[in-house]
């Protein structure tokens, strides 16, 4: 698992995260082992991807757990599936029992800073997924805000030239008229305050950097 210092506004204090909490991940694999049903021919399945780790198990949670119980986090199975194997994972250490390992596992995300699991089923329980979110220092910066914080930057770069009108200023971008695009992120940068209007010669309009 990957470690990342983050320095906290004091400066030299750093603050050591998780990408994912080893107890996190322990608790959420032993209990898909542990209440999984041995007579359906599906295993469980570990999907990884940059956003978090998935773990899926078939069938859902016990009918004995009530939707608002998944809610408010407050998971106790009645009945147990697999005694025997609940007692060899618990001779492992990997479980404790007594319904500890939901809250061990929400425990452990809360002290890394990390975002609650996620469960997904359907409406006969015939599947239980958990999504352990990856912490949020390690997530991948979405591709299309970089271009559109780069094409922001491209364009305060133009008006930083003087002030133009919005035709002139698709003209200096290689536009042949105003783009939607252009028109849209010249709106966002107006309204983030970055971009003014202004009133230029015979009362026509002009963009500039704020100033």
């Amino acid at each position: 698992m990957n470690v990342e210092d983050l320095v906290n506004e004091r400066g030299a204090e750093a603050t050591r995260v998780l990408n994912y909490p080893f107890a996190t991940v322990e608790e959420v694999l032993s209990n898909a082992v542990y209440h999984r049903s041995y007579q359906i021919n599906e295993p469980i399945t570990v999907r990884i991807t940059p956003d978090g780790i998935e773990v899926t198990s078939f069938p859902g949670f016990d009918r004995s757990i009530s939707d608002q119980a998944v809610r408010d986090r407050t998971i106790r199975a009645r009945s147990y599936r697999n005694r025997r194997i609940g007692d060899f994972l618990k001779e492992l250490h990997l479980i404790e029992g007594r319904n500890t390992g939901f809250p061990t596992a929400y425990r452990a995300l809360e002290e890394n800073g990390s975002d609650p699991l996620v469960f997904e089923s359907d409406e006969n329980r015939g599947f239980l997924s958990v999504t352990i979110p990856v912490h949020p220092a390690f997530a991948p910066v979405d591709a299309r805000d970089e271009k559109r914080a780069a094409y922001a930057e491209k364009i305060l770069e133009v008006l930083s030239g003087g002030e133009l009108s919005l035709t002139d200023l698709a003209r200096e971008l290689g536009y042949k008229g105003i783009t939607k695009k252009l028109r849209d992120s010249v709106e966002l940068l107006v309204r983030d305050g970055r971009v003014e209007r202004v009133v230029a010669e015979k009362g026509a309009v002009a963009l500039r950097v704020a100033r």
